[in-house]
């Protein structure tokens, strides 16, 4: 099963350098500042079709990151794209910066889903530090274990809402959990 989510992770994976690369949406984004692509896609931990990017600027103005979206808009013609301004919200546990959510179809029938941030150089720092020490910390049995509990838990309509990857992270390297069922009762206990 492990070499069906290995399989799954590389061609998820050759789609997402299709569109950061081929179609162009890092020369895109280096217009704007130093693009770091990271999560699931640095991991190679892809079970579905979902990209974490930053870019790292001290400069961006809304006016620039609008800029910015119209140039996406306008290369790929997602089906949506929603707007955050986290510099003035300042949500607890997300970026202090500013927020694309882009649709290029539906991402629960396998539709890309593209989360862009724009950001300081600290708050860069501190997002591709959590992703590396995440990467410092997998073997492969916790590979396997991962994406499996990924691959079962991706169309869940209450992933995003009550608990992400990140969740599934820490349940696998800090509570050993080893499959789905276990990942649902860490849930739960945490929950209590």
């Amino acid at each position: 099963m492990i070499d069906e989510y290995n399989d799954i992770n590389d061609v998820i994976h050759k789609e997402a350098d299709n569109i950061l690369y081929e179609r162009g949406l890092m020369k895109i984004l280096e217009k704007f500042g130093t693009p770091h692509v990271t999560g699931s896609y640095s991991l190679a931990l892809m079970t579905w079709r979902d990209l974490d990017i930053y870019v790292e600027s001290e400069a961006m103005t809304e006016e620039n990151f609008f800029t910015l979206g119209k140039e996406i808009n306008n290369t790929f013609h997602p089906v949506k794209m929603s707007y955050r301004n986290e510099r003035i919200a300042k949500t607890e546990g997300l970026p202090i910066g500013l927020y694309w959510g882009i649709y290029l179809g539906n991402e629960r029938k396998g539709g890309w889903k593209i989360d862009l941030w724009a950001v300081d150089a600290k708050e860069c720092r501190q997002r591709i530090k959590f992703c590396a020490d995440i990467g410092a910390q997998l073997t492969p049995a916790h590979r396997k274990f991962i994406l499996a509990i990924k691959s079962e838990c991706w169309q869940d309509p209450e992933y995003r809402r009550s608990y992400s990857s990140k969740d599934i992270y820490e349940a696998v390297l800090n509570e050993h959990v080893k499959n789905a069922y276990e990942f649902k009762q860490f849930l739960k206990r945490r929950a209590t």
